[in-house]
């Protein structure tokens, strides 16, 4: 191949790769009104080869790199559809070479590298402690080729990810300091971090971050959830929340719907945000509210102390603060006709698979859920799909496909047991979301991602089987 023939194909391949990150950029100056203006080079369809239009171009996206912090990005990746692989690769490869390696450009990597590591590997198994040579193969696309090495400081972020693993609560992992730790010997790394095989390594414990993050984000959005349930069936409808920035009276339903908007923040930094002690301040508050109601009840009564739903110990202790993932509250589970309504929603039957997924700390790749009266056995791909904590649409067929799966064998079941139910509309649900998983192994088929098409064809074969069991008995 001669020279030219290696230039055009080099500047060719450039051109792609601006023309896919112009998009995202050009996003990037609107969505935070940064005083740069769009680039005429890549607005123009035509690539031009000239040598000086190239230079403009990427000194365009340089000065656009020197506005942006690394939350501009996460924000922009997770609130708008750019946080696919190949724009997630295209960042990486504009960033990894870049020579002002400063605190702004390794905080662009740490997010950068785990979100691409996230979205290569959607079936990782759900383990805490991923190895090195599996992130060494999932980043060889923007790393490039090199040998796994060994780094005294590995051990200390190991120590650290394993600290956050025994953490019981946000409000404990904020108090123990162990997010400081991990970003202080970051940080005491200098040049060194930005050494391939040092990424590595990095993007290891950050990925066993984010997934302690998540686990503990579950276990307190549930206690609240739990917390407020309690509180409701002793009549309270408000409680003074002002320590965490609330209203002296706010309303247990506006609790209820923050915890799904609570969700979004913990999605972004894995830092002492104020989010993150919102938060815990809040489980800290309803549980502080279940125990003086729980105690004036006994002490009128009388009568012997019966355990309430959120426990408060005296001692901080991780095993003691962990909460219990009930299946269904007593007061709901015995209604009159044995129809569980809150059932007959998949979004809240996707809840309580999550809640007690991540509250379990399970290390097998397949889990039994419990959903009302009945146990769901998730296999390790459908597991996957919950705790990575993904955006993927892959990855919310299957969670959808085994929500409607969960609330259909629980029709079924209730069915046998001769009690009144809502057949119909989870019959319904179900050939809704059997037809959603089928059009995605279809497109998982066209992109030639095999194992996502398979895992998908697996849940959509599982869901159909319970449709057609179902659908038999009701005849």
């Amino acid at each position: 191949m001669s020279t030219a023939t290696v230039s055009l194909v080099e500047i060719a391949a450039e051109w792609r790769t601006a023309r896919r990150l112009y998009p995202f950029y050009s996003a990037l100056i609107r969505e935070f009104q940064l005083d740069v203006p769009h680039s005429k080079e890549l607005e123009n369809p035509v690539d031009r080869p000239e040598p000086q239009v190239l230079e403009r171009v990427q000194k365009w996206f340089a000065e656009v790199d020197r506005h942006i912090q690394v939350a501009q990005i996460r924000q922009l990746l997770q609130g708008q559809n750019f946080g696919e692989e190949a724009t997630l690769r295209a960042l990486l490869l504009r960033h990894l070479p870049q020579d002002r390696k400063d605190e702004n450009l390794r905080e662009k990597l740490d997010y950068l590298l785990v979100q691409y590591f996230a979205a290569v590997t959607p079936h990782h198994p759900h383990e805490a402690n991923v190895r090195a040579a599996e992130v060494l193969e999932a980043l060889q696309p923007v790393l490039g080729h090199m040998e796994l090495r060994q780094y005294p400081w590995s051990k200390e972020l190991d120590k650290v990810a394993d600290a956050v693993d025994n953490c019981a609560t946000l409000s404990e992992l904020l108090e123990s300091g162990l997010v400081e730790l991990g970003r202080n010997t970051k940080s005491s790394l200098g040049e060194s971090y930005f050494q391939p095989a040092a990424l590595i390594e990095v993007t290891r414990f950050n990925f066993r971050l984010r997934l302690g993050f998540f686990r503990l984000m579950h276990s307190d959005l549930h206690a609240i959830r739990k917390a407020v349930q309690e509180l409701e069936s002793m009549d309270v409808m408000t409680v003074d929340c002002r320590e965490a920035g609330l209203g002296s009276e706010e309303p247990l339903a506006t609790l209820r719907t923050l915890c799904q908007q609570w969700k979004k923040p913990f999605r972004e930094a894995y830092k002492a945000g104020q989010s993150f002690r919102q938060l815990g301040i809040v489980r800290n508050i309803l549980s502080k509210k279940v125990m003086a109601r729980w105690a004036k009840r006994a002490k009128d009564s009388s009568a012997p102390l019966q355990g309430p739903a959120v426990v408060a110990p005296s001692q901080p202790q991780a095993a003691q603060l962990e909460p219990v993932l009930p299946t269904l509250p007593e007061a709901e589970a015995k209604n009159g006709d044995g129809d569980h309504s809150h059932f007959s929603n998949v979004e809240q039957v996707l809840e309580i698979i999550s809640e007690q997924l991540f509250g379990s700390k399970q290390k097998t790749t397949v889990s039994t859920v419990s959903i009302g009266e009945s146990k769901q056995v998730l296999a390790s791909w459908e597991v996957n799909a919950f705790v990575r904590g993904g955006d993927d649409a892959f990855c919310g067929a299957i969670q959808r496909a085994v929500g409607a799966r969960a609330l259909l064998f629980e029709s079924k079941e209730k069915i046998k047991r001769g009690h009144a139910n809502r057949l119909a509309e989870a019959l319904d649900c179900a050939h809704i979301q059997a037809a959603i998983i089928q059009e995605q192994v279809a497109k998982a088929k066209d992109k030639g991602d095999i194992d996502a098409a398979v895992s998908l064809a697996a849940t959509a074969k599982r869901l159909l089987s319970v449709i057609e069991e179902t659908e038999n008995l009701k005849a």
